[in-house]
């Protein structure tokens, strides 16, 4: 079984890393998102689609692309066998955060003396170590502010779509989430019939913070396929 991950907003996959080597077992891809151009859903699900492989696969999606991982499931491609959401979304998850991240941006906020408290708080929990802290700086910083900025807006503007699908799914929802509500799972279960929540205490970046449990997670959910 193929794995295809796409990354969080930053879009660069340089964060899966972790995760990565609790998977060594399958054949693992991360698709990188475009640092250029236009950065609609529409416009990234296409450039995905045709980065995907052509035998059997499952979808990892975190966050930002959820809705990417959603719309290629409305496709119903032969070759897509299941998707793993994680901390994710299928409408613009928090209005008021990213209000102000327009007049915070990120690339400025870990620019401050006090950048990793903010990292730790938002972002990759109280017990993230230098090396991931540092990883997460350098994801940042190799993307295009112009870019991150598009981003943000196509999630401010980001609607459900309102279909339906019995594809197998399931959600990594992590309890101390500060960007993604909890009610955003609503969605995922109105849309995907058949997903399955896995809650796990830890922050929005779960994958990074607890990759063992989330790859245990992964790993069963294949096995069910």
């Amino acid at each position: 079984m193929n794995i295809i991950l796409l990354p969080g907003m930053d879009g660069t996959g340089k964060l899966f890393t972790p995760l990565l080597k609790h998977l060594n077992e399958y054949n693992c891809q991360v698709i990188t998102l475009p640092q250029s151009g236009a950065q609609d859903y529409s416009t990234l699900t296409n450039y995905v689609k045709n980065k995907l492989p052509t035998g059997d696969f499952i979808l990892i999606a975190e966050s930002f692309s959820g809705s990417i991982a959603a719309q290629l499931a409305q496709q119903n491609l032969k070759n897509l066998k299941g998707i793993v959401f994680v901390a994710t979304f299928l409408s613009s998850p928090n209005k008021h955060l990213l209000n102000l991240a327009k007049i915070l941006p990120i690339k400025f906020l870990i620019k401050l003396p006090t950048a990793r408290f903010f990292i730790k708080k938002l972002f990759l929990g109280d017990q993230a170590h230098n090396t991931l802290i540092n990883q997460f700086i350098a994801a940042v910083n190799q993307v295009p502010t112009k870019v991150l900025k598009h981003r943000m807006k196509t999630m401010q503007s980001l609607k459900i779509h309102g279909f339906t699908h019995l594809l197998p799914s399931i959600y990594i929802q992590p309890q101390s989430d500060k960007l993604v509500p909890n009610t955003k799972v609503l969605e995922l279960q109105k849309t995907f019939k058949k997903i399955i929540i896995k809650r796990i205490e830890g922050p929005h970046f779960i994958l990074q913070a607890m990759p063992e449990k989330c790859a245990d997670i992964i790993t069963t959910f294949i096995n069910t396929l």
